[in-house]
């Protein structure tokens, strides 16, 4: 983020960044932006919602990188999505900044098991296991660190030979 350039500064107070997106009768920078979403989305799916302040002091204390894959984050989805900024809330009560596509998979995750799981394996959401990554078939069209299918090779297998039964005429 740089310093306002003479546009139009974000309305938070002693703020000074350049704003970028109207939220209601705000202008608000792109980090005032994202806790205001962050707040809401936690609202809607009836999570604590962290106020102003506890964000701006885990902000401080985590910066822009990822607690899980340490990967640099970004604030706004257009400056790459799966490494957007968003607000984890751990099972165990704590609450953490992680980029987007390690959001999505403690969601897909029993327990906080993600936090624990050995580096070189990964969870398949079909057969409910933790499985080495030599598991999984690699998926080319997929972008990010980890370019594995989501399924592993058995399950993917007995899928695709379910499909094929019950669908000859294709």
């Amino acid at each position: 983020m740089s310093k306002n350039d003479g546009g139009p500064a974000c309305s938070k107070r002693d703020c000074g960044e350049a704003a970028v997106r109207r939220s209601g009768h705000q202008l608000l920078c792109a980090k005032h932006y994202r806790f205001a979403q962050m707040r809401s989305t936690a609202k809607r799916a009836g999570k604590v919602v962290p106020t102003h302040e506890q964000l701006a002091n885990l902000f401080s204390r985590d910066g822009t990188t990822c607690r899980d894959c340490k990967r640099e984050m970004n604030w706004l989805r257009e400056d790459g999505a799966d490494t957007q900024l968003t607000l984890q809330h751990y099972r165990s009560g704590s609450i953490g900044f992680v980029c987007l596509s390690c959001n999505t998979r403690h969601a897909h995750m029993p327990g906080d098991s993600y936090q624990t799981i050995q580096k070189d394996h990964k969870h398949c959401p079909q057969c409910e296991t933790v499985k080495p990554f030599s598991d999984y078939s690699a998926d080319n069209g997929r972008s990010g660190p980890i370019k594995l299918k989501s399924w592993c090779k058995e399950c993917s297998s007995a899928s695709h030979a379910n499909w094929q039964r019950n669908n000859r005429d294709h």
